[in-house]
C-alpha cells in the first residue's frame, strides 16, 4: 500500500499508463529480438561472401531510407476506449510505485522544490520597498488599536449609576405617558368599544402597564422571577425577541418567560399570575384579536416601544438580547454584574471602529502598494499581489499579537483589540486561499514547461 491516496480518475489514469508501460516494453523486447535477428542474417552472409572471395566491404550497399508516417487524430481510440481496455487488461489498483523508480521519483521531487524555491523568490519580501510597507503598515495597525483604546474606551464597561434613571423616575413616566396620549390623540377617532369575545380594546393595550412586569403569584407556578432582576427572565424585555413576545403579551395580558412558559395575568386587584398558557394559545389570540381591529397590533408594537425605550435608560437596564433563551444562568450573571443592551452596544460600537479602521489602513496599504508596481522590476503582476497580500497579512498578523501580548502583561482582556483580531483571521484565510490557488497556478505553469517539449514531440506524429 502506498503513501498516497488516489482519486477514481486518477485510479483510472494510473492502470492506462500502465497498461501503456506494458505494451511498450513488450514492443521494445520484439524490436530488440527483431535487431538480433537481423545482425545475425548480417552475419551470415558477411562469412557468405568472404567464402567466396568477395568484401563485403567493398559493396556498395542500398541507402537506409527512413519514412514518417503521420497518424489522423480520428484514428487514435478515445479515452474511454483506453480506459475500458486498461480496466479490461489491470485489475489491480496501480500506484505511482509501479511506474516510477526511486531515481525518477527523487527528480519528481527535486523538480516541486526548484519550482517551491522560485515562486518563493518571486513572492518574498526581501526588498526595502516591501519591507517598508510591512513595518508602515504594522506600525500603523499597532497605533490603531492604541489610539481607539483612547479615545473610545475599554470593552465591557459597566452601567454607570450615576448616569441612569431610577425605573419609576418622574422623567420616564413623564415620557411614557405623553407617548401614549399622542398615540390616543392620532387615532382618537377610530372607535375603541369593548371587545365582543373579551379582548383588550387597543386603547387599553397602550394604556396598561407591562404584563411581563408582574411578579406576584409566579411562585405559585414554580416560577421564580428574582425581583427586581426579573427582566433577564422574561422574553418581553428581550431588547430583540421582546418586539415578537412582548407585543403579543401586551395585546393578550400574557407573560412569557426565557423557558418560553407562559402565563395570564389577571388585573384584578394586583396584577398577578392567574394560570399556566401556551406560545401556541397566545399567538392566535393575537390573530384573532387583531382581526377584529386591526389597531391593536400597532397599539400593541407602541405600547412595547414605549415599555423598552423607559426601560433601557433605568439602572437596570435591559438585558443582553436572546442570551437568556441558551443560557439564562449566564444571562442572569452579565446582568446581575450591571451589563446590559446598552453596554453591549458600545462595546459593538467600539468592535466596529476597530475593525473598520483596520479595514481602511489595509485598504490604503493595498492601495499604494499596488501603484508601485513596475513590470520591470517586479516581473509577473500576479506574484506582486502575492506580495502585497502578504504585506497585509502579516502587518495585520503581528499589530493583532502585538494586542494579545499587551492584553496578558496587564492581565486586562476589556483592552482587547477583538474588531482588530477578527479582521486579522479575515486576512489570514482569505489571503492563504488566494496565495495558494497562485502557487497553484504557478506549479502548473512551470509543470507544463518541463512537458511541452514532450508534448511538441508527440503532436508531430499526427496529422
Amino acid at each position: 500500500m502506498g503513501k498516497y491516496n488516489y482519486s477514481e480518475s486518477e485510479k483510472e489514469t494510473l492502470k492506462v499508463q500502465k497498461m501503456q508501460k506494458e505494451q511498450l516494453d513488450s514492443l521494445s523486447k520484439k524490436m530488440q529480438d527483431n535487431a538480433d535477428e537481423l545482425a545475425d542474417l548480417r552475419r551470415r552472409a558477411e562469412t557468405l561472401l568472404r567464402k567466396k572471395g568477395i568484401d563485403p566491404t567493398t559493396l556498395n550497399g542500398a541507402k537506409e531510407t527512413s519514412y514518417s508516417v503521420k497518424l489522423k487524430t480520428e484514428d487514435t481510440p478515445s479515452w474511454s476506449e483506453i480506459a475500458e481496455q486498461a480496466n479490461e487488461q489491470v485489475t489491480d489498483d496501480v500506484e505511482y510505485e509501479d511506474l516510477l523508480t526511486k531515481d525518477e521519483f527523487q527528480f519528481c521531487i527535486d523538480e516541486v522544490n526548484r519550482i517551491n524555491d522560485e515562486f518563493s523568490v518571486k513572492t518574498g519580501i526581501y526588498n526595502k520597498k516591501d519591507m517598508s510597507f510591512l513595518m508602515i503598515a504594522t506600525a500603523l495597525q499597532t497605533a490603531r488599536w492604541l489610539i481607539i483604546q483612547e479615545l473610545c474606551g475599554d470593552l465591557g464597561e459597566t452601567i454607570d449609576g450615576e448616569s441612569r434613571l431610577d425605573h419609576n423616575d418622574k422623567i420616564i413616566k413623564d415620557d411614557a405617558e405623553n407617548s401614549n396620549k399622542s398615540f390616543k390623540e392620532f387615532f382618537g377617532e377610530y372607535d375603541y368599544s369593548p371587545s365582543e369575545k373579551q379582548y383588550k380594546s387597543w386603547e387599553q393595550i397602550i394604556f396598561s402597564s407591562a404584563p411581563y412586569d408582574t411578579t406576584v403569584g409566579s411562585p405559585n407556578f414554580g416560577e421564580n422571577l428574582g425581583g427586581k432582576y426579573h427582566r433577564y427572565k422574561t422574553l418581553g424585555h428581550d431588547p430583540i425577541l421582546g418586539w415578537i413576545f412582548g407585543t403579543a403579551n401586551f395585546i393578550t395580558d400574557t407573560c412569557t418567560l426565557s423557558n418560553f412558559s407562559s402565563y395570564r395575568i389577571s388585573r384584578e386587584g394586583t396584577p398577578h399570575f392567574v394560570e399556566a398558557t401556551d406560545i401556541a394559545t397566545i399567538f392566535y389570540e393575537v390573530f384573532d384579536s387583531t382581526k377584529e381591529d386591526y389597531l391593536r397590533l400597532p397599539a400593541g408594537l407602541f405600547a412595547q416601544y414605549v415599555h423598552l425605550k423607559s426601560d433601557a435608560f433605568t439602572k437596570l437596564g435591559l438585558p443582553v438580547p436572546v442570551i437568556q433563551v441558551f443560557s439564562e444562568q449566564l444571562a442572569g450573571k452579565l446582568y446581575k454584574s450591571q451589563y446590559d443592551s446598552l453596554c453591549l452596544l458600545k462595546d459593538l460600537k467600539i468592535v466596529g471602529h476597530q475593525a473598520g479602521w483596520s479595514i481602511i489602513i489595509n485598504m490604503i496599504t493595498g492601495l499604494l502598494h499596488g501603484f508601485m508596481y513596475d513590470e520591470k522590476k517586479d516581473g509577473d503582476r500576479e506574484m506582486y499581489e502575492v506580495r502585497t497580500r502578504k504585506i497585509l497579512c502579516m502587518s495585520n498578523a503581528l499589530a493583532s499579537a502585538g494586542n494579545i501580548g499587551y492584553v496578558i502583561g496587564l492581565e486586562d482582556w476589556k483592552k482587547l483589540d477583538i474588531g482588530g483580531i477578527m479582521v486579522s483571521l479575515y486576512r489570514l484565510f482569505t489571503d492563504i486561499r488566494f496565495i495558494t490557488k497562485v502557487k497553484k497556478d504557478f506549479i502548473s505553469t512551470e509543470m507544463n514547461k518541463v512537458l511541452e517539449d514532450e508534448i511538441r514531440e508527440l503532436n508531430s506524429y499526427f496529422s
